[in-house]
Parts: C-alpha cells; sequence; structure tokens
C-alpha cells in the first residue's frame, strides 16, 4: 500500500512540474500594430486635432480644426467625402 502511494505521488508531482514548463507561449504577441480610422487620419491631415470626450456614456472623437470649429470625426469626414464627389 505504502508503495502504490509513493508511486501516485511520484505521478502527481510529475505532472505538476510538466504543467509549469518553461517552453515559450506560441500565443504570446511580439508586437502590437495601432490601426487608425480613415477618419481619424483625414483629420489630422487636414491640420485638425482629435479630442476624445464622453458624452452619455459613449467615447465620441471630435476633429477640432483651426478656427476652433469642432465637428465628430466621422460626420466631418462624411461630409467632406461627399463634397470631394460633387
Amino acid at each position: 500500500m505504502k508503495k502504490h502511494s509513493i508511486v501516485i505521488s511520484a505521478l502527481i508531482g510529475s505532472a505538476l512540474l510538466v504543467g509549469c514548463s518553461n517552453e515559450p507561449d506560441e500565443y504570446a504577441v511580439k508586437e502590437y500594430e495601432a490601426t487608425t480610422s480613415p477618419a481619424s487620419l483625414y483629420c489630422v491631415q487636414q491640420g485638425g486635432k482629435l479630442a476624445m470626450v464622453t458624452e452619455n456614456d459613449k467615447r465620441v472623437t471630435y476633429c477640432v480644426l483651426s478656427d476652433d470649429e469642432k465637428v465628430e470625426q466621422w460626420e466631418y469626414y462624411e461630409n467632406r467625402q461627399e463634397k470631394d464627389k460633387q
């Protein structure tokens, strides 16, 4: 019986050690890539600055233009895209 307990203890110990192996995680993130929305990029390209605010518990990004005009970034982007098509 004592021999049986020693074997079981050894197996459990081995299983614990295998679980703590030092192999690298194949899903580890090695680098990050930033993504930018077209509206944010367009705002900055036009000389604006981005301002993120919380309104009604939602994050909203505004494009603040040089003349202190503040327009929601997607609204600014879409309006300018429509004007460019005309």
